[in-house]
């Protein structure tokens, strides 16, 4: 069953000790799938628990449709358990699914799966037809299950609709892009040194 539009309005996750990010505005449509990625620490689980409604947000509001139905499942620790990582993920993910959710949130769900059990998940989530969020790194399961990232950074969610390897290709060419700029700047500011030094042996010559 397809859900109504998600919209996400002035979220924000705050700590005493930090801000993790501030002022996301988005709306989650019916089959997105949606990867959150940064770095550790930055956020990326609590705002999947925020979507799946484990954790209120400390500014802003997700309001949902009647018509959504969750299956949130975590990561997986495997200390806890006598079961293995795949077995506890697969327990997870059919109770998860007892709910027949038409948007499923995964946290990081490949970290302790063995090849098989892992190209068995990718299978499953690229054939899941409502909409996926997962929190992941792994690369190759990036480049098969998603079409829209949200990237965790310096207090800000950023957005980017594509696969993971256009992103991938973005990010390089604003680096390129930022290098250059910081280039120019060093030049332009070893040539104003220089002036100046010029300038001032001038000036030395002068006054003798």
């Amino acid at each position: 069953m397809m859900h109504k539009h998600i919209q996400i309005k002035d979220l924000g996750l705050s700590f005493p000790h930090k801000t993790c990010f501030e002022n996301f505005n988005c709306q989650i449509v019916y089959g997105n799938r949606i990867a959150i990625i940064g770095r550790n620490g930055s956020g990326k689980s609590t705002l999947l628990k925020m979507i799946a409604r484990y954790f209120e947000p400390s500014n802003g509001t997700i309001m949902y449709g009647e018509d959504v139905i969750i299956g949130y499942v975590p990561q997986v620790i495997e200390d806890h358990t006598n079961l293995s990582g795949g077995e506890c993920l697969n327990d997870s993910i059919t109770k998860a699914f007892t709910q027949d959710p038409n948007i499923l949130l995964l946290d990081e769900p490949t970290n302790h799966l063995d090849p098989r059990n892992r190209q068995g998940l990718m299978r499953m989530l690229q054939n899941y037809p409502g909409t996926l969020i997962i929190v992941s790194h792994d690369t190759e399961f990036l480049r098969h299950c998603i079409d829209t990232i949200w990237y965790i950074d310096n207090k800000k969610i950023h957005t980017f609709s594509g696969k993971y390897d256009d992103y991938i290709h973005e990010i390089k060419l604003k680096r390129t892009s930022i290098e250059g700029e910081l280039a120019v700047l060093n030049h332009q500011k070893k040539d104003m040194h220089d002036k100046l030094m010029k300038e001032q042996q001038r000036t030395a010559k002068r006054s003798c």
